[in-house]
């Protein structure tokens, strides 16, 4: 850890331990090398973060050169982009419509010719769930490359397709994955398990993806005034600096302090900039 490293740095740092994207991780390295101390104490930290983006940008090089230069991508939209990966007739399209209502599943093999997407609604959380083709191209998983999560998808019935799917996600450098066996026959499956079709556990499902997504809902409110129904999404581990930011950059520049119901000490006790918020907080920030 550098030596007298300003607020900045620190951000960054943080920034960058909660990326889940290659890209996310390669703007984050960046920030945090320009946020870094120029003092002699910090040469090899500064040397080992440029040496991890060499690293990093040399991985999104051969992942282009693999998929011939051809990349897609899917417009983010809501709290979380969610990407589904499956081997054919893994049930991948029966998942996106139970968890989205899209979509209409086929008994071909390969039938879903382009990536599909659909919005899942998690409690008061609107999330982005992006069906990959089974072809498995690199074009298309450059999708899963800059999504927050992927779910990969195996029929219960062939375990042996984990170990295939294990081999994409080296080979394609994917971290933060959530295995699930689709029941489709009566075979009993390993790990946990979803019936994509009758809706069988994928509630819970819901429940992992958004536990996986380590993100935290605040709900701002006015003073004299009931709190916002529709949360700011933030990170775990933000703080009340990352609220007051995210609502408009003036409120951080002219922010006096905050009151907090949920993490605070008691319901509406004063805090400032530096409290950490958690799930389901209520946020009424004061400026002056």
């Amino acid at each position: 850890m550098p030596v007298n490293a300003g607020y900045e740095y620190f951000a960054a740092q943080r920034k960058y331990q909660e990326a889940r994207t290659l890209d996310e991780k390669i703007r984050a390295l960046e920030e945090l090398i320009k946020a870094a101390p120029g003092h002699k104490g910090a040469e090899n930290v500064l040397a080992q973060l440029k040496t991890k983006l060499a690293r990093l940008k040399a991985q999104k090089t051969a992942a282009r050169k693999k998929s011939g230069g051809r990349v897609t991508t899917v417009p983010k939209t809501g709290a979380a982009q969610v990407c589904i990966v499956g081997f054919a007739n893994a049930g991948k399209s029966e998942l996106l419509r139970t968890l989205t209502g899209v979509g209409e599943p086929s008994p071909t093999p390969y039938a879903t010719k382009t990536p599909r997407v659909g919005m899942m609604l998690y409690e008061d959380v609107q999330i982005q769930v992006v069906e990959i083709p089974s072809g498995m191209s690199s074009e298309f998983l450059s999708i899963a490359h800059n999504a927050e999560l992927v779910i990969f998808l195996y029929d219960a019935a062939k375990t042996e397709d984990v170990e295939r799917l294990m081999k994409i996600a080296e080979d394609e450098n994917l971290e933060n994955i959530l295995w699930a066996a689709n029941v489709i026959s009566e075979k009993k499956a390993v790990g946990f398990a979803v019936n994509a079709a009758s809706g069988d556990n994928v509630d819970e499902l819901k429940r992992m993806v958004w536990q996986r997504l380590r993100l935290v809902r605040v709900y701002t409110k006015i003073a004299g005034k009931k709190a916002e129904t529709r949360p700011l999404t933030l990170p775990k581990g933000s703080t009340v600096r990352d609220v007051a930011r995210d609502v408009h950059k003036d409120f951080l520049k002219n922010f006096k302090f905050a009151r907090v119901w949920g993490s605070a000490k008691f319901p509406g006790a004063q805090v400032g900039l530096d409290h950490v918020v958690r799930d389901k907080d209520i946020i009424e920030l004061h400026v002056g």
